[in-house]
């Protein structure tokens, strides 16, 4: 059981490190279609956000988002399951949460974007 939860955590943060690697390059490659109010480094984090639905943006860099968001989300449900398994129960249902606001965001977007 130790070695399974070794490996859950293991690579769960691989999943979390590629993620982040993934976000922040296809942050910095969006950067030069944001409108000039969102070009700062705060600022277009904000934009970010809504990298997925803006058509202005070039479809690989919008899969780079969708995939980034979706391996931190398998990340945070493996982490979960290393909680769950440890017997947190209230941390498991904290990182579900986190991964149940990334899907809804998504859906969010990927609805107000076919409008």
């Amino acid at each position: 059981m130790k070695i399974f939860l070794i490996f859950l955590i293991v690579f769960g943060g691989g999943l979390l490190l590629v993620s982040a690697y993934m976000g922040a390059r296809a942050e910095l490659d969006a950067r030069k279609y944001f409108p000039l109010q969102f070009t700062d480094e705060l600022s277009s984090r904000y934009y970010m956000m809504y990298a997925l639905s803006n058509r202005t943006i070039p479809l690989e860099i919008r899969r780079r988002c969708a995939v980034s968001s979706a391996l931190a989300m398998v990340a945070f449900a493996g982490f979960a399951a290393v909680a769950y398994l440890s017997n947190n129960p209230v941390i498991a249902v904290l990182l579900l949460l986190i991964c149940g606001y990334g899907v809804a965001n998504v859906v969010w977007q990927w609805r107000s974007a076919r409008r």
